[in-house]
């Protein structure tokens, strides 16, 4: 509103001043116009032309766009010469037809130099163009993994933005891929070998809404699943380590690869044996020690090599792929122990009139080291408090009396006539490992008279370093001695529990006593590094200055700060000065590096081999002692990568040794439990089949007819029962009566007799046979025919003409008679009725009916 009320000021102004109607017009500008969607940045919208009047232009800022309708900056308007300008698109925002209004409404004002103007509306309508199918996601590079089975790798993500169906498709055609059509999911077909298939295809998804394509590039890698199990690079696999290291101190840093990855060694996870003394880093492979390692011990003394077995394990993308090697590490033995020393009677009376060179008591010492050099020891010293050449020691151990012990001897009477004799015996290879060792006394009184004597012990507070006990209290004078060195790193404070008790035999007494002991600190501990007898390889073109192999040594020292570290390596090792650490002190970890480069052209460097070694001092000043130094040893191979080398390999077999053991026990109960109850079990089944078998052979008839099978009787001399004629048995026979209604007549075409039918069952009858009776036509009864077999009435032969004229008649007769009726008495003869299709099987000795009911009884 501000610009349109300037504007028309501006006008007003310039024709006051003007003092003349000047004219300005803008002509061919539709009020409509049409502007496809997504027209990029400066696409002219419509182009018009100004008319002025004589000696005027345009004024400057004009034309102008005003009154938006909708509010947007995608239009601007610009003079393309003096008499045409131009509506354009300004490129922001994007005019999508999806997204932004479809229809923009403005005002294009005109302004000349004299004040004078035009203004005219201009519509624009955006018009939609039918765009390509637009893929979301980036260039895709996909990975398979080789012998990975047929199956989906991709699917893209693709819109339309008119919502169209789209039709995916491959370019260039491959038989190795397919696509869905409809998702444009891409699939392999087969399983691509490494070695055979091509490591690479370049492929193009086509995705199509029916008049517009898209492309999206599809690189496809083929990697190969590495199946060789690691390789170790450690050449060295037994290593020697002194006794006494402290838990943590690096052994060995063990590093496998595998071959066609040997950038992912973090994919190797390493494993060891289960052991007392040993344990790796499964991440870095650093083997450090576990537990304290005393080779004076009862496990270590008479096995000191311990041998574990590392693996490696690769976690490929199919099985995990490992390998293993064996550790040994053998301990040695230090010189740490002092002598230990007992006398045969701690306690001996000895009568006054003791000869001299009598023997007193013998002291036996004896060291717990295992070499024999650290168990050698010597008597340096034997005193006695007032009794000063009264006694004496042999070099073997024995205390012999020197000089007279007259009890009447003034000398003897402060001391109540008792001696204390103390005998040291040293290390010969360590003097500072004394047996006996006096630090300080505890002194206790009775006041009880008559005296008693008293006896100190030591009741806690002596332990360290695994040790139960590292001092000793005499039981008659209280000195507390040393059995072995302290060890301030481990203690430097000791509280000791002493208990005194008095001689009273019926009530004894005690009192106890609190010794505090420190332990002074002294620079004793040398620096202790590893990894050690590690080997690398260099190349022979390696920069200098480059780490070597990154291999990185730790040190840690018990009685010296890390600040008091130096790193050297020995010249005669490190020849030309190749090799260096960075830093090289001040630190407690530090990197090997290469200083100088190689010249074996001129013949300057002719070793390829290099056995390092390296020297770290504590530099501890502190101490009035000198600084202690570790060493350690690291194998440096050169390699020149341009010269080609052969590696035979030999394949590994596995042998299969069958071991066979009885591990069968008297003592384990359920095996004879289950045993038994198994036998009992068979035995019941086999007596329940037994059951059955004779149940059925009880009841199976037998069909054969030999003699086997008949029963035979035993003759006896005497009848046992009288044997009688069987009964006369009597034939009871039940007869069903059915009357049947005959309502047809017929005459047999054979016989010319006439008989009658039923129409329905058809039955049949002679007409003219004889009829015993003729009861009414009533419900079917029962009757029953008794027949008694006479004597001298044999039945008719089969050949007889009574018999032949009965099957004549029979045979001519119907099939079926359906009205029987019987009363038979003996000696009279009747006839009878039968159906043909259901005669009655007739035992022997009775006479059969005939169909025809002629027969004779």
């Amino acid at each position: 509103m501000s610009e349109n009320i300037h504007a028309l000021v501006v006008i007003l102004g310039m024709w006051i001043i003007s003092g003349a109607f000047s004219e300005v017009s803008i002509i061919g500008l539709p009020a409509t116009t049409m502007l496809p969607e997504n027209s990029p940045a400066g696409t002219d919208v419509f182009s018009f032309q100004m008319s002025f009047s004589a000696g005027e232009s345009m004024a400057a800022g004009f034309p102008r766009l005003l009154n938006f309708n909708p509010l947007t900056n995608a239009f601007a308007v610009s003079m393309e010469n003096t008499t045409h300008a131009k509506v354009f698109v300004t490129g922001s925002p994007d005019l999508d037809f999806e997204t932004v209004p479809n229809r923009f409404i403005f005002e294009i004002l005109a302004v000349g130099s004299f004040g004078n103007g035009d203004r005219k509306t201009l519509t624009v309508l955006l018009t939609d163009v039918d765009e390509p199918p637009v893929f979301l996601d980036e260039a895709s590079v996909l990975y398979i993994l080789e012998k990975t089975p047929p199956g989906q790798i991709y699917e893209p993500s693709v819109s339309d933005p008119e919502d169209k169906t789209l039709m995916f498709s491959l370019i260039p055609v491959n038989p190795a891929f397919s696509v869905d059509g409809s998702k444009g999911t891409v699939f392999t077909t087969k399983e691509f070998n490494y070695l055979t298939d091509p490591r690479s295809y370049s492929l193009n998804i086509s995705v199509s809404d029916g008049n517009n394509t898209a492309l999206r590039p599809l690189i496809i890698n083929i990697v190969k699943i590495n199946d060789d199990k690691p390789i170790f690079l450690n050449t060295i696999t037994s290593f020697t380590l002194p006794e006494e290291l402290s838990p943590g101190h690096i052994v060995a840093n063990i590093t496998a690869v595998v071959p066609d990855v040997s950038l992912y060694v973090g994919l190797i996870f390493y494993t060891i044996s289960p052991n007392d003394y040993l344990e790796i880093n499964g991440y870095t492979g650093l083997v450090t020690i576990a537990n304290r390692m005393d080779r004076d011990s009862d496990t270590l003394r008479n096995t000191p090599t311990v041998a574990v077995t590392i693996t490696a394990t690769y976690q490929s993308p199919g099985p995990p792929l490992f390998s293993s090697i064996i550790l040994t590490v053998t301990v040695l033995d230090i010189n740490d122990n002092p002598p230990i020393c007992t006398s045969d009677k701690p306690r001996r009376e000895v009568p006054e009139t003791e000869a001299k060179g009598a023997l007193i008591a013998t002291v036996t010492c004896t060291d717990n080291d295992v070499e024999p050099e650290f168990r050698e020891y010597s008597f340096t010293s034997f005193s006695c408090t007032g009794c000063t050449q009264r006694f004496a020691l042999t070099s073997h151990g024995a205390i012999v009396l020197n000089s007279s012990l007259n009890f009447e001897d003034p000398s003897n009477v402060n001391i109540a006539s008792e001696y204390n004799l103390l005998v040291v015996a040293t290390d010969k290879n360590d003097t500072s490992l004394k047996g006996g060792a006096v630090i300080g006394s505890v002194v206790a009184t009775d006041k009880d008279l008559p005296p008693t004597d008293i006896q100190f012990s030591l009741v806690s507070g002596g332990g360290s370093g695994g040790l139960t006990n590292i001092f000793h209290v005499d039981p008659k004078l209280g000195r507390i001695s040393l059995l072995t060195n302290p060890d301030y790193e481990v203690t430097p404070s000791h509280t000791l529990v002493i208990r005194v008790v008095d001689g009273d035999p019926f009530r004894p007494l005690s009192a106890t006593a609190v010794v505090t002991i420190n332990i002074t600190e002294a620079n004793d501990e040398p620096p202790l590094c590893g990894p050690n007898k590690t080997s690398l390889v260099v190349p022979v073109d390696m920069r200098p200055g480059s780490s070597v192999q990154g291999f990185m040594l730790s040190c840690t020292d018990r009685d010296s700060p890390p600040s008091s570290f130096i790193y050297t390596i020995s010249g005669a090792t490190n020849v030309n000065n190749h090799f260096g650490f960075s830093p090289s002190a001040g630190t407690n970890i530090t990197r090997l590096i290469f200083r100088e480069p190689f010249d074996f052209s001129s013949g300057l460097d002719k070793l390829w081999c290099y056995s390092l070694t390296v020297l770290i001092s504590d530099g501890n000043l502190r101490a009035s002692r000198a600084p202690r130094t570790g060493t350690i040893i690291i194998n440096v191979r050169v390699v020149d990568p341009d010269l080609t080398t052969t590696i035979t390999t030999t394949t590994r077999r596995i042998t299969y040794i069958d071991v066979t053991r009885n591990t069968f026990d008297a003592d384990d109960w359920y095996v004879w439990f289950v045993t038994v109850l198994g036998a009992l079990l068979l035995v019941g089944i086999l007596a329940y089949l037994l059951y059955r078998c004779f149940r059925y052979l009880s009841t199976k008839e037998c069909n054969c007819t030999c003699d086997c099978c008949e029963s035979k009787y035993m003759e006896d001399e005497d009848t046992l029962i009288e044997y009688k004629d069987p009964p006369k048995r009597e034939v009871l026979t039940e007869v069903t009566k059915i009357n049947t209604v005959f309502d047809g007549e017929e005459v047999d075409p054979v016989t010319k007799r006439v008989y009658e039918y039923n129409s329905k069952s058809g039955a049949r009858r002679w007409k003219d046979a004889t009829v015993v009776s003729s009861p009414p036509e009533t419900q079917p009864e029962s009757s029953t025919l008794v027949i008694s077999q006479r004597a001298g009435t044999p039945p008719q032969p089969p050949g007889s003409a009574q018999s032949e004229s009965s099957n004549a008649t029979r045979l001519g007769s119907a099939q079926s008679v359906d009205s029987m009726q019987t009363s038979l008495t003996s000696g009279q003869h009747q006839a009878v009725l039968l159906p043909m299709r259901s005669r009655p099987k007739v035992k022997p000795g009775t006479v059969p009916l005939t169909a025809e009911g002629m027969s004779e009884v």
